[in-house]
């Protein structure tokens, strides 16, 4: 579900039609029926983007061509459900060594996060740069990724009175295939993630 990190303190879920509607949709995609893999189901292509990564370089889909990918949404300033999904990422990144796989989040808060902020977060994260990109870019065309590209809730930041703020993004990891094909949407608890690596080593291996 949608969740809306916030800086410094607090989160709180609120749902998304579209996500909802998405994550029925991967729910019954990736259903199986006995045999030895499951299928994953094919939800819809992702659309083309280029965005800037934590070295300052281009980076999107013409660079993810030809590999699985493993993506979320975070800013580096949310306490909340962003460092669980980043810690989860490096559990994943950690498991999953196989060459033909990729790790890629988007910041939601572009204006905060620079190319710099973002190397220095992954860092944390114990990021191997080379599988794992943390991608900005111009606060616009971020949204218009998120929103147009992925087809996930983007909001603006949203000002609080005591100058904090909130920014409505995903909780869940996505899945992309080789082609560029989303295959699923996954919870960050056990069995989320234990389908999520599944998953991507299987598509990784066919």
């Amino acid at each position: 579900a949608p969740v809306r990190g916030s800086r410094p303190r607090s989160g709180v879920t609120r749902a998304a039609p579209l996500l909802s509607s998405l994550a029925l949709l991967s729910g019954l995609a990736l259903s199986g029926c006995g045999g030895d893999e499951e299928p994953i189901g094919e939800l819809m292509p992702i659309g083309e983007f280029s965005l800037t990564d934590q070295s300052g370089a281009p980076f999107g889909t013409s660079q993810l061509r030809g590999k699985v990918w493993i993506a979320d949404m975070i800013f580096t300033s949310c306490p909340d459900i962003c460092p669980v999904m980043s810690s989860q990422m490096a559990n994943l990144q950690r498991r999953i060594d196989h060459p033909d796989v990729r790790f890629v989040s988007i910041t939601v808060d572009p204006e905060t996060d620079t190319p710099e902020v973002l190397r220095a977060y992954g860092e944390r994260y114990g990021a191997d740069h080379e599988r794992w990109r943390f991608l900005t870019g111009a606060p616009d065309e971020v949204r218009r990724v998120i929103a147009f590209s992925f087809r996930l809730p983007v909001e603006p930041r949203e000002e609080r009175d005591d100058g904090r703020y909130d920014i409505l993004h995903t909780g869940q990891l996505i899945l992309v295939d080789q082609r560029g094909v989303l295959r699923g949407l996954y919870e960050t608890d056990r069995d989320g993630l234990a389908l999520l690596e599944r998953h991507a080593r299987q598509l990784a291996e066919d």
